[in-house]
């Protein structure tokens, strides 16, 4: 279950982008993550942004999130980025078990990117129109702590609009203490999706309090 990898040409110029899906493709210009994630798949893309899931959180790769919308990029190609790294990602657009992503080519760093603020969303608001952005959730724990070692925990939560799962990968740190049926839950948290799953996974110890 859940991991992250579970879960042509490119033209740059200065505050531009040019998108191409293949040689019969028309070339498309992106200047944001979320024109890029508008391109088909295939397409290679270059975004910049400020990663708000760290390598190592879930596994090799990170997000990326600029004013617009955010993506995860699949692997950090041998670098380590820490959240709030600004970075520019060059890559395929790929669908990972579900999820919109970039296998990438080419990461540059770029010094400290812009800070990112986590989206108040309802929990039954979490889908397709929140993927790849860092989102705050609060809800109530509706059943147990599911176990689904190696990979992580599961849990559900709910604010009466809807349940959601989020998912607890080891790298992040994040402890289990408290995680019981009825308990309430504040959770900054990457908005993902597996296979036909949506769910809300935090990037870092701290993203998960018990209210």
């Amino acid at each position: 279950m859940n991991s992250m990898v579970r879960v042509g040409g490119v033209f740059v110029l200065v505050g531009s982008l040019v998108v191409s899906g293949g040689a019969s493709a028309r070339p498309e210009r992106c200047e944001t993550i979320a024109a890029a994630r508008r391109a088909p798949l295939g397409a290679t893309v270059t975004v910049s942004g400020t990663v708000t899931v760290p390598t190592g959180a879930f596994d090799g790769g990170i997000a990326v999130q600029d004013d617009d919308a955010g993506i995860y990029v699949l692997d950090s190609l041998g670098a380590s980025y820490a959240s709030g790294t600004r970075v520019k990602v060059t890559g395929e657009l790929v669908d990972s078990s579900g999820l919109l992503a970039i296998q990438p080519s080419a990461i540059e760093a770029a010094g400290r990117g812009e800070r990112i603020e986590p989206q108040h969303r309802a929990t039954g608001a979490v889908g397709e129109r929140t993927e790849g952005r860092l989102l705050k959730l609060t809800g109530t724990m509706r059943g147990p702590l599911v176990d689904d070692s190696p990979y992580g925990f599961k849990l559900d939560i709910d604010d009466g609009s809807g349940p959601v799962q989020v998912f607890l990968y080891p790298g992040t740190g994040i402890s289990t203490a408290g995680l019981v049926d009825g308990a309430r839950v504040s959770v900054v948290c990457f908005s993902s999706q597996y296979e036909a799953e949506y769910e809300c996974d935090p990037p870092s110890a701290g993203a998960l309090k018990l209210l």
